[in-house]
């Protein structure tokens, strides 16, 4: 909701864009793992409003780690890590 991404940027910039970890449910839209897609699904009428600002949050911030799981695999991109029947500690 447009309150949650307020009180996230706010939070955000109270720490100077500066956290070691992120926990999203989705990805920054260019880490989307596009392999994993459903192809019944045309993906042009998909809303990525979120993975575009994460996607914007991601390039204005510093961190060491993010964590997502959305698309129900197991896979390393850069820093973001995501998870599906696995964990890390933190």
């Amino acid at each position: 909701s447009p309150e949650i991404r307020q009180r996230v940027e706010e939070r955000l910039d109270s720490v100077s864009n500066r956290v070691d970890v992120v926990l999203s449910h989705t990805c920054p839209v260019k880490y989307e793992p596009v392999e994993t897609f459903m192809p019944n699904i045309d993906q042009s009428k998909v809303d990525r409003s979120t993975e575009n600002w994460l996607g914007e949050i991601e390039s204005r911030i510093s961190y060491d780690k993010w964590y997502c799981g959305h698309y129900h695999i197991a896979k390393k991109i850069d820093k973001i890590q995501f998870m599906f029947d696995d964990y890390d500690t933190l």
